[in-house]
C-alpha cells in the first residue's frame, strides 16, 4: 500500500469493524470477506482500529496479528489502507505505528491519549516523539471528542508546516459548523475528512472525503450520496443527509450512548459478516433490543432496501473469501465444500 499525502488522500473510506469469533479470537475469514465486499461497492479505501474497530480493546499482540491479516486482505482487495494507532500513552502509539508500517500500512489515524488533555507543550512534544520514532508514518489526526485538546485551524496550519511530510490530514468528528469552517479555512492544504453526519456540509466547506460507518450498512445508497456531493448535486445530497440524520436522532442516539451501536448497525442488513461479538467490558446490544431496532430499520429504510439488493452481490464474491495466503490449503477446502 502506498503512503498517502496531502494531495492524494481523498474519497469515501469505510470504517471496517473488527470481526470476532465467539471465543474472542479474530475472525480472519470474515475480515477477508468483508474487505472484498467493500471493494465491490467502489469505496476508495478501508481503515480499521479506530472506534468502530475497537482499538481500545486490542492489546499489542492482537494488534500485530490484526495488522498482518488486514494488510494481506487489502493487498488482495487492491485498495488503500489505513490503521488507527491510538493508545493510552505515547509509547503504545509508537509501537502500533511501527507495526502498521512493518506490514506496509504507513497511513495511520492518531488521536491524543484520552486520560487527560495534553498541555500546549505536551502537544508539540507528542508529535515530535512520533516523528522521531517512525518518520515514514503518515498521520491523519483523529479528533475524537474524548481526547484533547481541540485544535484550531491555525494549530493545524502550524503543525502542517512543522511536520510537512508526516501530517497529511484529519478525521474531523465535530458537528460544530464554526469549528469545521475555521479548520478547513485556515489549513486548506491538509486532506480534511468529515464523517457521515456532517458529510454534506463538510464537502461544501472543502473536505476531501468522508470516513464512513454507514457504508457498512447501506453501501449503494451511501456511494450514491457521496457521488452526489462530488458532482455538486446538493439537493439530492441534502435529502439523503436529512434522512440519515433523522434516523440517527430517532433510533440510534440512545444505543450510541450505551456503546452498542457499532455491531448493532452491522447486523441490520448483514452486508458485512460478523458474529456480533465484541470485546469486554463492552457487550453487544441485547437480542430483544436488536430485533426492535431491526423492525424500525426495515420500516424506515424500506424503499432503500428494495434498491440495494446487495445480498445477492455479496454472495457473488463468496468464492473470493480467502484466508491469509499462508492458509491457502484451508481456503481451498472451505470453498470446495460450498
Amino acid at each position: 500500500m502506498r503512503a498517502l499525502d496531502k494531495t492524494n488522500l481523498t474519497g469515501l473510506w469505510a470504517a471496517i469493524p473488527t470481526p470476532w469469533k465467539p471465543n474472542g479470537r479474530l475472525d480472519e475469514r470474515a475480515l477477508f470477506g468483508n474487505c472484498e465486499r467493500l471493494a465491490a461497492t467502489k469505496v476508495d479505501g478501508i481503515y480499521t482500529t479506530d472506534s468502530d474497530g475497537e482499538f481500545y480493546a486490542i492489546e499489542l499482540a492482537g494488534f500485530r496479528r490484526l495488522a498482518r491479516v488486514f494488510s494481506r486482505a487489502m493487498e488482495r482487495a487492491g485498495l488503500g489502507a489505513q490503521m488507527g494507532v491510538t493508545w493510552f500513552n505515547t509509547q503504545g502509539i509508537i509501537d502500533r505505528i511501527r507495526v502498521a508500517c512493518d506490514v506496509g500500512i504507513p497511513n495511520v489515524h492518531v488521536a491524543f491519549p484520552c486520560w487527560m488533555p495534553l498541555t500546549a507543550q505536551d502537544l508539540s512534544r507528542f508529535f515530535e516523539d512520533l516523528a522521531s520514532a517512525e518518520p515514514q508514518a503518515r498521520w491523519i489526526h483523529y479528533t475524537h471528542p474524548k481526547t484533547g485538546p481541540s485544535l484550531t485551524g491555525k494549530d493545524y496550519a502550524r503543525l502542517s508546516r512543522q511536520f510537512p511530510d508526516q501530517l497529511v490530514g484529519t478525521k474531523l468528528t465535530s458537528s460544530n459548523l464554526l469549528e469545521l469552517s475555521d479548520i478547513l479555512g485556515h489549513a486548506p492544504d491538509l486532506a480534511h475528512f468529515v464523517c457521515d453526519t456532517t458529510m454534506v456540509v463538510g464537502m461544501l466547506l472543502g473536505a476531501k472525503g468522508c470516513y464512513s460507518y454507514w457504508i457498512n450498512t447501506l453501501p449503494q445508497w451511501h456511494r450514491t450520496w457521496f457521488d452526489a456531493c462530488l458532482k455538486g448535486n446538493w439537493s439530492e445530497a441534502a435529502e439523503r443527509h436529512k434522512k440519515l440524520i433523522l434516523w440517527e436522532l430517532n433510533f440510534i442516539k440512545k444505543i450510541r450512548e450505551a456503546g452498542h451501536v457499532v455491531k448493532a448497525r452491522v447486523a441490520l442488513t448483514g452486508f458485512l459478516k460478523d458474529s456480533g461479538a465484541s470485546k469486554p467490558p463492552y457487550y453487544p446490544l441485547p437480542e430483544e433490543e436488536q430485533e426492535k431496532l431491526l423492525r424500525s430499520f426495515n420500516e424506515y429504510w424500506a424503499e432503500e432496501l428494495r434498491d440495494e439488493a446487495f445480498s445477492h452481490k455479496a454472495d457473488l464474491v463468496s468464492a473470493k473469501l480467502a484466508e491469509p495466503r499462508d492458509s491457502a490449503q484451508r481456503t481451498a477446502t472451505a470453498v470446495s465444500k460450498r
